[in-house]
């Protein structure tokens, strides 16, 4: 327990050190790496921790019986303890749905009925949606969590679906108790739709150049002047592009394959726009064949993936059509993730209730030991008891019993006395009339 209480401990230190807006997406990740592996020894020292050959601490001894007295029934309950990390963090029934796309089907507007959420059985659903989402959803849209009627760039359906859910939390709405969402933006090489020719792996990394103004646009906005190295090797691709984002929501990274990476902590629409030449120089490092026949990025649309999380089963219903299949617990500390602020938290969240499982164990299993203790002293106290009665029943008590025979001789002596006087007086009265 105290070896799993260091590895939480650590994992919140870096949620914490995470949550800091100083760190770019590279960074977060590597943070990441640590947690991975923290939740790897956390699982290992749960799976191999025994006794007596017996596994003690990954749940698979759900209830043990102690016989604690001589007498049938006389026994102590003691409940397994599951300290696995898929079972650390969350209430028993925690469970997430992760949306990746809605599809309407309803004239290709989202309205208020669209979209319901119901947390468990017997209660009542609750519509996530307080104003119309109309307008017509076209082109590469389509597809994707677009809010098809904003005016500005920062918005969208996912951004605002989840803003509509904290709030309705927030708020005390009945229903939404214990409901957390979150939504996060990430555009990569392989969601790159250009307007001709090909992108392949190898080739996708950031390429040597400059991009002039209107070569790269986000979210209405321009990117450019600026040189960038092969791979971005100085950063002032991930600099120019972080300098705007207060602008764009969109913060960038490079990785160490040199694979530029957009990311939207709060979910909101992505709309990229890249000239040929930009075209060449982001996503065409490797400069093959295919390089010179990439032609632009015109609006193109990536929409932001939502995380809702509760204490019981998630029921969404709507018109259009969830891809919802990633449904697994969720708020446990085999899930950690602190590649964003907004995951960050949560993770804190989750930690801080995994640490109170742990104290909860170690304070259940703290108690079953001082009962043990408690019933060791009293049956050591039963059988002093006992064996003090069995010995006053089959040994003599030597003084007694002294005191007993010489009472005894005494009477009879008396006894023999009496007796010969009493037989004397019939001789001497028969030697009188003699």
């Amino acid at each position: 327990m105290d070896e799993i209480t260091t590895s939480l401990q650590r994992i919140r230190d870096l949620a914490v050190q995470s949550a800091n807006d100083t760190n770019s997406a590279a960074d977060r990740q590597s943070l990441q790496e640590e947690v991975d592996q923290l939740v790897s020894e956390i699982d290992r020292i749960a799976k191999t921790t025994t006794f007596n050959g017996n596994n003690v601490a990954d749940g698979s001894l759900s209830s043990l019986s102690f016989q604690i007295g001589a007498n049938a029934g006389e026994t102590v309950a003691v409940d397994g303890v599951d300290a696995r990390a898929s079972a650390l963090g969350s209430q028993p029934g925690a469970v997430q749905s992760s949306i990746e796309d809605i599809t309407t089907t309803v004239a290709d507007t989202l309205t208020t009925a669209d979209l319901s959420i119901q947390i468990g059985t017997g209660t009542t659903a609750v519509d996530i949606f307080d104003a119309d989402y109309g307008g017509d959803i076209t082109g590469a849209a389509q597809a994707d969590l677009i809010d098809p009627t904003a005016d500005a760039y920062g918005s969208g359906i996912a951004k605002s679906l989840v803003d509509r859910i904290n709030t309705l939390r927030e708020d005390g709405v009945e229903g939404m108790e214990g409901v957390y969402a979150t939504a996060t933006t990430t555009y990569n090489w392989e969601d790159v739709t250009p307007v001709a020719g090909t992108i392949t792996e190898a080739d996708a990394f950031v390429g040597a150049g400059t991009l002039v103004n209107g070569d790269l646009n986000i979210n209405g906005v321009d990117i450019g002047p600026v040189e960038v190295q092969e791979k971005d090797a100085d950063g002032s691709l991930v600099n120019a592009i972080n300098a705007k984002s207060d602008i764009t929501g969109v913060t960038a990274s490079v990785d160490e394959n040199g694979y530029l990476q957009l990311t939207a902590e709060d979910g909101r629409d992505m709309v990229i726009n890249v000239t040929d030449a930009g075209a060449d120089i982001l996503y065409d490092g490797g400069d093959t064949a295919d390089a010179n026949d990439l032609t632009g990025v015109t609006n193109d649309f990536k929409a932001g993936d939502i995380v809702i999380s509760a204490q019981d089963t998630i029921t969404l219903t709507t018109t259009g059509t969830l891809d919802d299949d990633n449904v697994q617990a969720v708020g446990t500390v085999a899930n950690a993730d602190i590649t964003t602020v907004a995951a960050s938290n949560i993770t804190m969240e989750t930690v801080d209730s995994a640490l109170a499982q742990i104290d909860s164990f170690r304070a259940g299993l703290g108690a079953i030991q001082n009962r043990f203790e408690s019933t060791i002293r009293n049956l050591s106290a039963v059988s002093e008891s006992l064996a003090a009665a069995n010995s006053r029943i089959r040994d003599a008590d030597f003084a007694a019993e002294t005191a007993n025979l010489s009472k005894n001789q005494v009477l009879q002596q008396a006894g023999i006395s009496v007796l010969a006087q009493a037989n004397a007086l019939p001789q001497q009265a028969l030697s009188l009339l003699g």
